[in-house]
């Protein structure tokens, strides 16, 4: 049998050595690239997965989406985060064959990455309470945006424009009213000539007596009878406004959202709009919260439900009050019986110059009257008109000298109003003129307590809720690669 011989050149061996060497650089290089994006795409995931541990209850309580950094345990911090976090790193690196066969999984394959978690550190956060509640505000604007119109936010802007012009947040018409009465006070007693040079002296009653008589019953008396009120108290020694007043409120690291003043104005009526649809009042109480008179807590802060409605009510007055002398003082009519009903009294009396201070006084005492009665038609769930006209307007003036309020209420009557305002469409306003600061700052202790309602949740804390996580994250590989990138998720 013939043999053949054979030889390898020298040109065939260099050109086996370099795709020798080509094909193993390219397996290395897919190794790289299919780490890298493996590694990429697990720590998108174990991100997406910790940001998908939201806190269900106050996302259904409020429609607000944060993890609670506490994890119901009451301590909060990035210890609990980190090691979730980590888990789901971790499982997702493991092979499905690992789960199975554990260590024997390596008779069967070969792990072509090799790679396992090296670091998993949450190095940066955003907490609901940050920029002193300024990510609470954006957020529950965010909740609002999708389900609120341009049109809405336009009225409401209109409210407050009209309330502004005719001053009723700031003029104080039971001021006036003081002034007047001490003038006229000021006359009880003096000593007056009379005709054939006699002397008399003045021994007289206030025109308006029987309005100051009804004002000492109180707000609450006057609107609402023997109508039971809500015994609610807040616990605020608990909650997170007392915990930012001792410094021991917890703090993210990450730049707070930016707010350009021409939106400001807009944020602050959508704002206001949020909490107006989360929150209750006295004529729509929320379910399970702790307090009945949440929206009324938001504007006068006190303990006691019973103590805000109280503070509400008189912030009401104040504005009805102004909003009525501004129309009595411009209504012809009006003014002119009130002011035929000052001369008379000033001519009986016999101090004609009294006339106008006794106008001021009926005006201001019939304005208070008015005010008390739109009160009780908005606590009745009616409407009141910001500014009244000759149509609306219900009380007259012989009626309120003569102390006849009881018979002149006609609920029925009453609810026929179409035109105006509901009791919380003032709410709104006064919302609006409310700090921005204490509203936000109240506004997180409701959401706080109210979600402590609900078992379990005990020791929730707003200010341990996180909106926004920068992770550090690294991965090594058996192979002697060590990978390092920052991961940022927000809701």
């Amino acid at each position: 049998m013939k043999k053949l011989s054979g030889y390898l050149t020298m040109y065939l061996a260099l050109t086996l050595g370099v795709l020798v060497t080509l094909c193993l650089a390219l397996i290395e290089g897919i190794r790289l690239n299919t780490m890298q994006l493996e590694a990429v795409c697990i720590a998108d995931i174990g991100v997406d997965s910790v940001m998908a541990e939201y806190h269900r209850e106050l996302f259904r309580r409020f429609n607000l989406l944060a993890i609670d950094s506490s994890y119901g345990s009451g301590v909060a911090g990035r210890d609990k985060v980190r090691q979730r976090l980590e888990y789901y790193l971790t499982q997702n690196l493991i092979h499905p064959s690992e789960e199975v066969l554990g260590d024997a999984s390596g008779l069967f394959f070969r792990d072509f990455l090799g790679i396992r978690l090296q670091e998993a550190e949450p190095e940066g956060l955003l907490l609901l309470t940050d920029g002193d509640g300024l990510v609470f505000r954006r957020q529950a604007i965010e909740a609002l945006r999708d389900d609120m119109g341009i049109t809405a936010i336009q009225e409401v802007a209109g409210w407050l424009e009209t309330v502004r012009e005719y001053q009723l947040d700031t003029r104080d018409v039971e001021a006036e009213k003081k002034e007047a009465d001490e003038i006229i006070a000021s006359y009880q007693g003096k000593e007056i000539e009379t005709e054939g040079d006699g002397k008399e002296i003045l021994d007289f009653e206030d025109p308006t007596v029987v309005v100051e008589n009804r004002k000492k019953r109180g707000i609450l008396s006057l609107t609402l009878g023997d109508n039971e009120l809500s015994g609610k108290r807040l616990n605020q020694s608990v909650l997170l406004l007392e915990r930012k007043k001792a410094g021991k409120l917890l703090k993210g690291n990450l730049p707070l959202p930016e707010v350009s003043d021409t939106e400001k104005l807009t944020e602050k009526l959508e704002f206001s709009e949020y909490l107006m649809r989360y929150f209750g009042s006295f004529t729509d109480m929320a379910e399970n919260s702790a307090l009945d008179y949440e929206l009324e807590y938001l504007i006068a802060g006190k303990d006691a439900d019973a103590d805000n409605l109280k503070g509400v009510l008189h912030r009401l007055l104040a504005m009805r009050e102004a909003a009525n002398a501004t129309y009595l003082f411009s209504d012809k009519e009006k003014y002119g019986e009130a002011d035929l009903a000052a001369l008379a009294v000033s001519v009986v009396l016999l101090v004609p110059e009294l006339q106008e201070v006794f106008r001021t006084a009926i005006i201001l005492g019939w304005a208070y009257a008015e005010s008390v009665y739109d009160l009780k038609v908005l606590l009745e769930g009616g409407r009141i008109p910001l500014i009244k006209t000759s149509k609306t307007w219900h009380y007259g003036l012989s009626g309120i000298l003569a102390d006849a309020w009881e018979e002149l209420w006609n609920k029925e009557q009453a609810m026929q109003q179409q035109d105006g305002l509901t009791y919380e469409d003032y709410l709104r306003i006064l919302i609006l003129l409310t700090g921005e600061e204490d509203l936000t700052l109240r506004a997180m202790n409701l959401v706080e307590s109210d979600v402590r309602q609900k078992e379990g949740n005990q020791l929730f804390r707003l200010d341990a809720c996180i909106v926004a996580l920068k992770c550090r994250i690294s991965v090594a590989s058996g192979y002697g690669y060590l990978l390092e990138w920052r991961e940022e998720k927000k809701y």
